[in-house]
């Protein structure tokens, strides 16, 4: 197998596991993603992965992390959360996802940061206002941000995956 064909092969196996790894929450999926395609062209020669391909993939990897960062947020401060809920959220969310990594039990960070996220937006909440149903409403506007950015993060790794591949591919 010659070296261009080898680290096609390569780079399209890490794009896959890349993919995977963009619906795990907390994990930048299409960043590395990114990362693999920017290497491929580093390595090969950008003629190989071409400059509107690396602006495309740039483009939509920016889209996916801003999605993932902001959609959670967006959807609690709509549900009604104040943006000390949102803060306090934040800070156990990274609490939360730190102190399994720290222990050992690095996997369960990725879900208990969103844990920690919602604890905070539903006490916070809860604290200031002393209602449920608010409170609630609060964390339910986060999830459901959080599982809009899931998907547009999705998406953008789904094309992030079509514009590589056709580009190194058929162009």
């Amino acid at each position: 197998m010659e070296w261009e064909t080898f680290a096609l092969v390569v780079t399209m196996i890490l794009m896959a596991i890349s993919l995977v790894l963009v619906v795990v929450p907390v994990l930048p999926g299409t960043v590395i993603m990114w990362a693999v395609a920017t290497f491929y062209g580093l390595i090969l020669g950008w003629e190989q992965l071409g400059w509107t391909t690396f602006f495309i993939l740039t483009v939509l990897m920016a889209i996916g992390v801003a999605a993932d960062i902001f959609a959670g947020h967006v959807g609690a401060k709509v549900g009604g959360a104040s943006w000390l809920a949102i803060v306090v959220g934040m800070i156990l969310g990274v609490l939360f996802a730190i102190v399994p990594s720290i222990t050992g039990l690095a996997p369960l960070g990725c879900f208990s940061g969103i844990i920690g996220m919602v604890v905070g937006i539903i006490g916070v909440e809860w604290y200031r206002n002393e209602n449920w149903e608010e409170a609630w409403q609060a964390t339910k506007g986060y999830c459901t941000g959080a599982t809009i950015g899931m998907l547009a993060k999705l998406v953008t790794g789904i094309t992030m995956f079509g514009v590589f591949t056709v580009s190194v591919l058929f162009m």
